[in-house]
């Protein structure tokens, strides 16, 4: 069986991937996010000049897409704050006596 301190490292290392994930992931959401606004956003549109009305349709599939990538950012990250916190505190000594 694995000691707390082993399964805390396994964890920290853990962590690290999901950090590289969630970056990966927050750039898949901007790009997104990004997509949507220039499509959609008819604020941001005015303002590039193009005043044409947007395709609703593809703007609620452009926003389901959009929210989806948020989610899964979401869980990334989260996934590797926990992850982080919980290694972390196995890796320190315990005050048992």
């Amino acid at each position: 069986m694995l000691s707390d301190s082993t399964k805390g490292f396994v964890l920290v290392a853990l962590s690290i991937l999901l950090l590289q994930l969630s970056m990966e992931m927050m750039q898949n959401h901007d790009d997104a996010e990004r997509e949507y606004q220039t499509a959609c956003d008819l604020e941001y549109r005015a303002l590039m000049g193009n005043i044409s009305i947007p395709d609703w349709e593809l703007c609620n599939e452009l926003d389901q897409h959009r929210s989806r990538k948020a989610a899964l950012f979401m869980i990334t990250l989260a996934s590797f704050v926990i992850t982080g916190l919980v290694g972390t505190v196995m890796i320190l000594p315990s005050n048992e006596d």
